[in-house]
């Protein structure tokens, strides 16, 4: 009977791996369930992460490097104006945000298998709870107020992740790690496949416009990218992209939107002001007009409605208007440098079956950023990281690199 008990397999995990678990989880919980322990929780993990980092000696890649610069610039911007938002928690929220890259940047170079099936698995969980709840509450798991003038309230939908346009960046990361677990680590291809589909599907029932489109964007390139055969040989110089979707960009906020007409009104059936984004646009281009440089810093939203005239809008609802009105044109470039860093290590890549995925993603981020701002969120900046990191592992696939 001792023989038998000596054979069984222990159950080992590293410490390492259990701090990576606790780490991921507390970054990805929706705050539908986040709560004061949880907040607690996390900064006790960013204060080991700290500590991990140190003791490991961690050089910091050109993105991350790009990233800290961006997320300290805008914490200064924020205490030289003085603003309602300059307190603690921006500095620790801040913290956890490049803390958290460090580390994941720091295990997808030395144990990539183990750091991609941690962020998969976490994200599967949540990303599936969000999922279902859409699935079993098409019309919302919970309503909010949404006040649009003093005499005007609507109720807004809600599930796990919030409303309908606070998810896709979260199934998007799940998609990547997905994808990659097929790719790198021989997994299967129905987790990306599945996934693929049902990020399209849910988009599509809370019916956010933004979102589908993304969702279909990167959903097929991935799916390409799995099940055509041929090998494919037709390729897109990424500056190329970051290019278009720039001037795609300007057009649209100067209003010479007629060439997506046909999108918007024939498929969407929404209006050309972009659920009335381009009035919010102008008004956050007066007020970048006053501070072009330096910006205003981050604002609480009590003061964002008073600045844009609106009591629903809170930020610009694009992100490369945001940055030149939190940060002026010295934070545009700085976001600008971080795109153009994820573009050098896309054009890196030799196979154009690998090359079209993370440009689907690259595009799907930019297409987001049109209508969105997406740059506060923990799943954005780990997308850009797996952009970012996932060259140093695929040199190991001789039919993908130089």
């Amino acid at each position: 009977m001792l023989e038998e008990e000596k054979r069984l397999p222990a159950l080992k995990i590293k410490i390492s791996t259990l701090f990576m678990i606790i780490y991921c989880f507390v970054m990805f919980v929706p705050g539908y369930f986040s709560n004061a322990g949880i907040k607690l929780l996390s900064n006790v993990m960013m204060a080991i992460a700290a500590l991990f980092l140190l003791r490991r000696k961690y050089k910091p890649n050109k993105f991350i490097v790009l990233t800290s610069i961006y997320l300290l610039y805008l914490m200064i911007m924020t205490y030289i104006n003085r603003t309602n938002a300059a307190d603690i928690h921006l500095i620790i929220s801040y913290c956890k945000i490049f803390f958290f890259l460090g580390v994941f940047d720091y295990m997808l170079k030395n144990n990539q298998a183990n750091a991609v099936n941690i962020m998969f698995y976490i994200l599967l969980l949540f990303v599936s709870l969000d999922f279902f709840s859409i699935i079993l509450f098409p019309n919302g798991l919970y309503h909010t107020s949404l006040t649009w003038n003093e005499w005007s309230t609507s109720q807004e939908a809600q599930w796990i992740y919030g409303n309908k346009n606070n998810r896709i960046y979260w199934y998007i990361m799940l998609l990547m790690t997905a994808w990659e677990r097929y790719v790198l680590n021989g997994k299967s291809k129905i987790w990306p496949t599945l996934i693929s589909i049902g990020t399209i599907i849910a988009m599509m029932i809370v019916k956010s416009s933004t979102a589908t489109t993304v969702a279909i964007v990167v959903g097929t390139g991935i799916l390409i990218s799995i099940y055509k055969k041929k090998e494919i040989r037709f390729s897109i110089n990424s500056y190329l992209l970051v290019g278009i979707c720039t001037m795609v960009t300007i057009l649209v906020l100067a209003g010479s939107t007629g060439f997506l007409k046909i999108v918007v009104e024939g498929i969407f059936h929404k209006d050309m002001t972009f659920s009335n984004r381009s009035q919010v646009w102008q008004q956050v281009i007066l007020l970048i007009a006053q501070k072009p440089f330096w910006g205003w810093g981050i604002v609480d939203d009590k003061a964002a409605t008073g600045l844009l005239g609106s009591l629903t809008y809170v930020n610009a609802h694009n992100q490369f208007l945001n940055c030149l009105w939190q940060g002026g044109i010295v934070l545009i470039c700085i976001l600008g440098g971080i795109i153009l860093c994820t573009a050098r290590n896309i054009n890196a890549i030799v196979s154009d079956r690998y090359k079209l995925v993370f440009e689907c993603v690259l595009v799907g981020l930019m297409i987001d950023m049109m209508f969105e701002v997406i740059m506060g969120t923990t799943a954005t900046w780990g997308c850009l990281l797996l952009l970012n990191s996932i060259h140093l592992f695929l040199e190991k696939q001789e039919d993908l690199f130089y």
